[in-house]
């Protein structure tokens, strides 16, 4: 079992269009999304196993995580299956199979909440740990099963940034008078 950290494009396979981009820019909510290429990652001399986990999405520091997901934008082979979570766990998606066509979006499974802001019952993120990102993290896909040898992932979060928009002043303009 290996990590392999996608957000650096020192890591085999990964170029600049496989990094996470923010679609806004600035002190606002955003989506950012990156794509897990097993194809690129194969051609770039990657054999998978058993429990890889891949480092996808880097969430900044001072953000709250309102929602994630994934989409399958082609098919994986083996049978394997992914969990999306910070630190390699499941919260997001738990254990949901990579096989299925191009276009389907993951879904929960028993543990994760995809796509789910909280409803407020025992939601994940009502937790600290993802509501609130207090320092800079990663969503990482791991991927358990037969090792795939071809399929891309498209992985995604709705991020708000909470860090200030502003520095406070120190003296006031009346006081300068």
């Amino acid at each position: 079992m290996a990590t392999y950290d996608m957000t650096s494009s020192d890591t085999a396979g990964v170029g600049a269009n496989v990094l996470a981009v923010p679609t806004v820019v600035g002190n606002s909510v955003r989506t950012i999304e990156a794509i897990l290429d097993i194809d690129a990652m194969v051609t770039a001399g990657y054999s998978g196993a058993d429990g890889d986990i891949f480092q996808l999405l880097e969430i900044p520091a001072e953000s709250v995580m309102l929602a994630g997901g994934a989409e399958i934008m082609k098919s994986f082979t083996g049978s394997c299956t992914c969990n999306i979570d910070f630190g390699g766990g499941d919260d997001i998606v738990d254990g949901a199979a990579l096989d299925a066509a191009a276009g389907t979006y993951l879904v929960k499974g028993s543990n994760g909440e995809a796509n789910i802001v909280n409803t407020g019952a025992a939601s994940t993120y009502a937790a600290e740990s993802l509501a609130l990102v207090g320092t800079a993290d990663t969503i990482d896909v791991t991927i358990a099963g037969a090792a795939a040898a071809t399929g891309r992932l498209r992985v995604y979060a709705v991020v708000v940034d909470v860090s200030a928009a502003q520095t406070e002043a120190a003296v006031a303009a009346r006081d300068l008078a």
